[in-house]
């Protein structure tokens, strides 16, 4: 039983780093298209739910969900898919 807790959890790792990651290669994408004519655009639910899922993984195993962690998480996700294609377009214009 130990070893499906720690695949688990692990797996809630790696859900966590997938959402970094995409929550990254959104702003990589964002800074490296501003300065054309059309930006590119994001994957605005994709890193949440990573982000839920490691949350609900965790909490699962009786483990702590890092709530204030996540609520960090989904601000920051939030400026990266709204905020800073509003801020890259003003410095554009």
């Amino acid at each position: 039983m130990q070893t499906v807790a720690a695949m688990a959890n692990g797996l809630a790792w790696f859900l966590l780093a997938l959402g970094l990651l995409t929550d990254g290669a959104t702003v990589f994408l964002l800074v490296t298209t501003a300065r054309r004519k059309r930006m590119a655009s994001g994957v605005p639910v994709v890193a949440l739910l990573f982000y839920a899922q490691f949350c609900s993984i965790r909490s699962a195993l009786s483990l702590s969900c890092f709530a204030p962690v996540l609520a960090a998480l989904c601000l920051i996700h939030l400026g990266v898919q709204w905020g800073l294609p509003v801020l890259l377009a003003r410095q554009r214009s």
